[in-house]
């Protein structure tokens, strides 16, 4: 049996794959990056909104409007990634996961969440650093990329990060 592996980048977490087997990965690989990734670009992202509103990049109101759209939106899918992992702390015997997921899920799914985060990241800076646009339109442009993003996350948290009873 060959033990060599292939290393493919994605986003900017790695994820390796055998190559006997390249376009699978085991599931529990898959929601521990995943999770991972979704928590730190969430985080980092709500430590940009805050250096912004202290570098006066956002008005008092404006950084209370925005906390009030964001924080419920982020909170509902971190919750249940957090409600995951809680639920799961003690289980760590790869030998009994034999749950593969496809290249083509994994990568997808990393795009997907890269892409939300990269845009809000953009159109937040945007605004914060040059004024570029009006913030009715920030704000419009958040509530429509996180709702897309909320019926997306919605299905993949509920498909990926579900909580077996046992």
């Amino acid at each position: 049996m060959d033990n060599r592996q292939l290393i493919i980048i994605n986003s900017p977490l790695s994820v390796q794959f055998s190559i006997k087997n390249c376009l699978t990965m085991k599931e529990s690989i898959l929601k521990n990056r995943l999770g991972r990734f979704i928590l730190i670009t969430n985080i980092g992202f709500a430590f940009l909104i805050v250096i912004y509103y202290l570098l006066k990049g956002f008005t008092n109101s404006e950084f209370a409007q925005l906390l009030k759209i964001l924080v419920p939106i982020k909170a509902v899918y971190l919750t249940a990634l957090i409600r995951y992992v809680i639920v799961n702390r003690n289980i760590q015997n790869d030998k009994k996961d034999t749950k593969q997921a496809t290249l083509l899920f994994a990568n997808s799914s990393f795009l997907i969440i890269f892409g939300h985060i990269t845009i809000l990241v953009i159109i937040t800076s945007i605004y914060a650093l040059f004024n570029a646009i009006d913030f009715e339109v920030l704000m419009n442009i958040i509530i429509v990329l996180e709702t897309l993003f909320g019926i997306y996350i919605g299905v993949f948290i509920a498909s990926t990060f579900q909580i077996n009873n046992k």
